[in-house]
């Protein structure tokens, strides 16, 4: 190998560098690449490759440092895919595994005070909007035995009527222990919340529900 060390000034590190970044370019404008958007606005072009020994559910992705965050969300073709493990960073690239989310969470946010006028006393007059709701893309898993969880090799066992959805970490009022949400026309009430895979509010964020027994509005 050839040493660089005052090739044009530039150290060994910055020429291994720099060849590596031009490589990572080269692949992702390449017809191995795909155009995706990142987290609903930022347009990015990724590697991604289904797992050999997955379900179609899952795959490998590859693209800039800045792209590949666990608890992005990519989308592509008009699916969503979670980012659901550490990223493995070399300095040039980092590259994870994403899960396809097959469904919809409804997250409530808060409700906002706002003041609209002033009474007859000069007291401020206030009105209550309620929070929006939104439906946040995931990862669902239903009893299947034992739920294999990306990121860990521990097993979480669901019983029956248990779901364990797999968000983007996400703080709203409607995410707390006995709140309820629906989910493929059953209703569930939260039991575990485990935001163990996020740092700092970035990451995922695990949510468990039990079945109960009205489906019908609350």
């Amino acid at each position: 190998m050839k040493d660089y060390s005052n090739y044009h000034n530039t150290n060994t590190g910055d020429k291994i560098t720099h060849d590596a970044l031009l490589l990572l370019n080269k692949s992702l404008d390449s017809y191995a690449s795909y155009e995706v958007m990142i987290n609903y606005e930022k347009p990015a072009k990724i590697l991604m490759n289904q797992k050999w020994d997955a379900d179609g559910e899952a795959v490998k992705i590859i693209g800039n440092i800045e792209d590949i965050e666990r608890g992005n969300l990519i989308e592509h073709n008009g699916e969503y895919w979670l980012v659901v493990t550490k990223p493995e960073d070399n300095r040039i690239y980092r590259k994870a595994e994403a899960r396809l989310c097959s469904t919809e969470f409804p997250v409530k946010y808060a409700d906002q005070k706002v003041e609209i006028g002033k009474d007859d006393l000069g007291r401020p007059v206030y009105d209550i909007i309620e929070g929006e709701v939104k439906m946040l893309p995931c990862v669902p898993k239903m009893n299947d035995a034992s739920t294999s969880i990306a990121d860990t090799n521990n097993p979480i066992n669901l019983l029956d009527n248990q779901v364990m959805i797999t968000i983007p970490y996400t703080e709203a009022p409607s995410i707390k222990y006995n709140e309820k949400f629906k989910l493929f026309n059953d209703t569930y009430r939260i039991i575990r919340i485990d935001p163990s895979k996020s740092i700092n509010k970035v990451g995922v964020l695990r949510i468990t529900g039990e079945r109960v027994e009205s489906v019908g509005d609350d």
